[in-house]
C-alpha cells in the first residue's frame, strides 16, 4: 500500500497517490480463539480479572459456624473491553499516518468496541469513518484538509477528552493506547495530570511512539518522560511484528 502522507504544514489534504487496498497481512487480523479466552475458575491463574465473591463467602462461612479457607471466587472470562486509540496526526507524525491508519481500521473493525480519534491541537472522532468500507474511508478523510499536520498539544488534548466523551469510554475494562513521538507545545504538568487520572481508571494504557525503532532513540522529550511515569507499555509499533504482537495483546491475533 502506498504511503497515507499528509502535510507538515496544515490545511494540505492527504495524498492523492493513497492506495484504497489494505496490506495483505492485514486480512489476518482476526479475534483471538476461544481457546485463547480461558474462564478463571476458583481462584486459578491465568485468564480475566478475579476476585473473592464475599457474600458468597460470608453465607458459606455462616452455614459452617466459622470461617475457613473455603473461598467462592467469582467467574470472569477474560475478553477484550473497550478500545480507545488516540492518534497524535500532526506535523511531525505525517510519515507515519500511512503505517497506523490501514492497522486501525482493521482493529476496529474485528473489535467493534473501538473508539479512534485523531488529534494535534485539536481532537477529531475518527470512529465513524472507520464503520465505512475501506476506500470510502479513505476517499473521506483524504478530504478532511484541517486534521492533518500542525502543531501538537497533547496534554490539553487528553484533558479535554477525558472530561468530555472520554468519561464515558474508559473504565476497569478499557485499553487506551496513545500513538504520538511525543513532540508537544503543550504544558507537561497538564500532560501528567491527564495520564495520571486515564491510567487510574483504565486497565491499561499503552504509548505506541514510532521513533523508538530509530538507532540510539532514548525517550528525551518532557512529554515522553512523563509518560514513561504511566504507561504499562511503550512500544515502536513501527513494523509489522510490532503489530503483530500488539494486535495479540489487544485481544486480536495476525
Amino acid at each position: 500500500m502506498g504511503r497515507l502522507k499528509a502535510s507538515w504544514a496544515e490545511g494540505h489534504v492527504l495524498s492523492e497517490r493513497v492506495s484504497e487496498e489494505l496490506p495483505d497481512w492485514l486480512y489476518g487480523v482476526v479475534p483471538r480463539s476461544a481457546a485463547h479466552d480461558r474462564v478463571v475458575r476458583h481462584g486459578a491463574g491465568g485468564g480475566g480479572p478475579v476476585g473473592v465473591n464475599w457474600a458468597r463467602t460470608l453465607t458459606r462461612w455462616r452455614r459452617r459456624g466459622h470461617a475457613d479457607g473455603s473461598l467462592i471466587w467469582r467467574q470472569k472470562p477474560y475478553g477484550p473491553g473497550r478500545l480507545v486509540f488516540l492518534w497524535d496526526v500532526s506535523g511531525s507524525m505525517s510519515d507515519y499516518v500511512g503505517w497506523f491508519f490501514p492497522w486501525l481500521y482493521r482493529v476496529r473493525e474485528e473489535r467493534p468496541l473501538t473508539h479512534v480519534f485523531a488529534f494535534g491541537t485539536t481532537l477529531t472522532d475518527l470512529t465513524p469513518y472507520m464503520t465505512l468500507d475501506y476506500p470510502d474511508a479513505v476517499r473521506m478523510l483524504s478530504g478532511q484538509s484541517n486534521l492533518w499536520g500542525g502543531g501538537t498539544a497533547i496534554g490539553q488534548v487528553l484533558f479535554g477528552w477525558h472530561n468530555g466523551v472520554g468519561r464515558s469510554l474508559i473504565g476497569s475494562g478499557s485499553t487506551v493506547v496513545v500513538i504520538s513521538d511525543g513532540w508537544d507545545v503543550g504544558e507537561p504538568e497538564q500532560l501528567e495530570r491527564s495520564l495520571h487520572v486515564i491510567a487510574q481508571r483504565a486497565k491499561e494504557l499503552i504509548w505506541i511512539n514510532p521513533l523508538m525503532a530509530t538507532h540510539d532513540f532514548e525517550p528525551r522529550t518532557r512529554a515522553l518522560k512523563v509518560a514513561l511515569q504511566y504507561v504499562a507499555e511503550m512500544t515502536s509499533g513501527a513494523t509489522t511484528t510490532d503489530l503483530r504482537r500488539l494486535c495479540w495483546r489487544l485481544g486480536l491475533t495476525a
